[in-house]
């Protein structure tokens, strides 16, 4: 595996990482399963549960920004850096480039999808796979394939490719 490659799978392994946490971490305990049960009462309106769903995919967002500014910052550390191998130097112009295309792609598809219904999703994109989380917590096959579709039309990324997960948990739309 070259050091491109490895880089993009370490950071696809951190943003996974981050999502699955998240995740874990919001999705509620049930009674004898070990977890913890939250203290604070369940939000009795509507509107505290919006605001949950949408603090949720704002800080998903945040973290997997957060994510790609260090990749990006450390790919532009390696091609300032006149030590470094000229084909070193090379390889990761490619892959900043690769990268700031991927992240201009997944602003797209979460634009479109919000045109579209979805205004909470988050997309996650590799060289060949994508990964979305939409605020919904049931999904029909219409909305998987609609939802599909335009990823598939921006990015070019196969819909047997694209991973479509709804949001579940507290705060998760109906």
């Amino acid at each position: 595996m070259n050091r491109s490659a490895l880089v993009r799978f370490i950071a696809f392994l951190g943003v996974l990482a981050v999502l699955v946490g998240y995740v874990a971490y919001h999705h509620p305990s049930t009674p004898g399963s070990g977890g913890s049960q939250a203290t604070a009462a369940p939000p009795s309106t509507a509107g505290a549960s919006s605001r949950l769903t949408a603090n949720y995919f704002a800080n998903l967002k945040q973290s997997r920004d957060q994510l790609m500014s260090r990749e990006i910052a450390t790919l532009q550390g390696i091609i300032k850096n006149s030590s470094v191998s000229a084909s070193a130097r090379s390889q990761a112009e490619l892959t900043l480039v690769q990268d700031q295309q991927s992240w201009k792609q997944a602003m797209q598809v979460e634009g479109v999808l919000s045109g579209h219904g979805f205004p909470l999703a988050v997309v996650t994109l590799d060289p060949n796979s994508a990964q979305i989380v939409v605020g919904q917590s049931r999904l029909t096959t219409q909305q998987v394939a609609q939802i599909a579709d335009t990823t598939t039309q921006v990015t070019g990324i196969p819909p047997q490719d694209i991973v479509i997960i709804p949001k579940t948990g507290p705060g998760g739309s109906s």
